[in-house]
């Protein structure tokens, strides 16, 4: 039997849609979600949801990701010591 799969990064963003097994995150959907192919949803506690339900904040923070210079945080940095990732906090459209 076809397993039809949806899979997202650590973030709830869909990577791709596929019969594969890949490494990494992903839920079973149905074939007309496969069918669908949808990327304007996002996946939250294993359950699709659609952006129209959700607002998105992105912040960066401190964390292993882009290193830029010590002193200013909009110049890339290949030997900077400050390194950030970014952040996204996800609420409900209610």
């Amino acid at each position: 039997m076809v397993e039809f799969r949806l899979y997202y990064d650590d973030n709830g963003r869909v990577l791709c849609y596929t019969c594969e097994d890949l490494p990494g995150n992903y839920v079973v959907i149905d074939k007309d979600a496969y069918a669908a192919a949808r990327l304007d949803v996002t996946v939250i506690d294993g359950k699709i949801t659609s952006f129209s339900d959700l607002v998105f904040l992105l912040k960066l923070i401190p964390g292993a990701g882009t290193k830029t210079s010590d002193h200013d945080i909009t110049i890339l940095s290949v030997t900077g010591n400050t390194e950030w990732k970014l952040k996204r906090y996800e609420f409900r459209n209610n």
